[in-house]
């Protein structure tokens, strides 16, 4: 009984939403979702499940343009179609208004997306290779990343576009040495202020085929109100370098970035007296990451031209949550080298048939494992 409120309650309100965006001029909707099968056919370690199929995002975007230069955008996302005792999640994902005064120069305030990496700001299925996202991208860059904040944004004619944001920073108390920062997103629920984040970003487009730039994050981590001065200075600084070129159907794409946590040290002593749990890796001191991905539309061969695409991908990541470390043990499971190999049909260049095989090793080789993804997306 208590699942189907969840369901009806999750799908009452988007269809509420919808039909109210829908009903006034100017008002705009779109969305992606997807759906996942995932089966481990190997690991180490010997414990072997059954494969999951799992409708893993069902998103609405809706927006409202106010005039020509006073926008409202959103994204409400359900994750794993239901929330059910904390597994699955209903968020909203994005929620700001957009004062686009020129192309050069607007400013933003809500929940926004932290302009991190290259999956982060644009993570619709069509938009990237294999089922799942690059795992550098998860657990370095913990996308989908969002906070709530303010900042300008712009661009100008030689292709230069920048942003640069003030948001919510980080909850000391949700980074581990086995996931990185990834728990420590406090996503506009009650975001405490007790640390503050700049962000921003800069990409050069020169032409239509290639576009490349850098993204910083720097968040205070003393969580000064909470703990005194026992985490005085400690801070995150994260600095990412990426690119993306594409011609007559090959890309490639590649990403590396560095993350460096200062006064790990007392982090991990004011935190491991109590507060985290045995269970929990102390953090590192430093994190890095970085892949390299390649990929070829095997239909350019047809003589006749087509929209559709057959893209034959295989990526090669590394990272390592744990890269380098003061006083605490390196847990080497968390230094990760992972590929992946696959297709990817697009028969309109909103749907994605996906499939691929990944091989997942670490320094340890404990966790290894080998998993078949099959998957379908789509955004409109």
């Amino acid at each position: 009984m208590r699942f189907l409120k969840t369901v009806s309650l999750a799908v009452i309100l988007l269809l509420s939403f919808s039909m109210a965006v829908f009903a006034q001029q100017g008002a705009t909707l779109g969305g992606y979702g997807e759906l996942h099968y995932n089966d481990v056919t190997y690991k180490a370690n010997g414990q072997q499940p059954p494969g999951k199929l799992d409708f893993h995002r069902f998103i609405l975007y809706a927006g409202y343009d106010f005039n020509d230069w006073v926008k409202f955008r959103s994204e409400l996302e359900v994750e794993h179609t239901y929330v059910e005792e904390g597994q699955g999640e209903i968020a909203l994902e994005q929620a700001y208004i957009d004062l686009a005064f020129k192309k050069s120069f607007g400013a933003r305030g809500g929940i926004m997306l932290v302009p991190m990496g290259i999956v982060n700001p644009v993570h619709e299925p069509p938009t990237f290779n294999g089922v799942e996202r690059p795992n550098v991208e998860k657990y370095i860059i913990p996308s989908t990343w969002r906070e709530a904040g303010a900042g300008i944004y712009g661009k100008t004619e030689s292709g230069l576009s920048y942003k640069l944001y003030l948001m919510a920073g980080l909850d000391t108390e949700g980074i581990s040495g086995s996931s990185g920062i990834r728990g420590a997103r406090q996503k506009a629920y009650k975001a405490s202020t007790d640390n503050w984040a700049v962000t921003g970003r800069l990409d050069y487009r020169p032409n239509l085929n290639l576009t490349f730039g850098a993204s910083y994050f720097f968040s205070q981590l003393s969580s000064n109100y909470t703990y005194g001065s026992a985490m005085d200075g400690a801070a995150i600084h994260m600095i990412d370098g990426h690119a993306i070129y594409n011609n007559a159907g090959f890309e490639a794409r590649g990403l590396f970035v560095y993350s460096a946590v200062s006064n790990a040290d007392d982090i991990n002593t004011t935190l491991g007296s109590g507060v985290w749990a045995p269970s929990h890796q102390p953090i590192g001191d430093t994190q890095y990451g970085g892949y390299v991905e390649l990929s070829y539309d095997l239909l350019r061969f047809k003589e006749e031209p087509t929209e559709q695409q057959l893209n034959l991908f295989g990526r090669a990541e590394v990272y390592d949550t744990q890269a380098s470390t003061v006083n605490v043990v390196d847990n080497p499971e968390n230094e990760r080298y992972e590929y992946t190999f696959g297709l990817t049909y697009k028969p309109v260049s909103q749907v994605a048939v996906k499939a691929d095989y990944q091989l997942l090793t670490t320094q340890g080789g404990f966790n290894d494992k080998h998993q078949l993804n099959i998957g379908v997306g789509y955004n409109f």
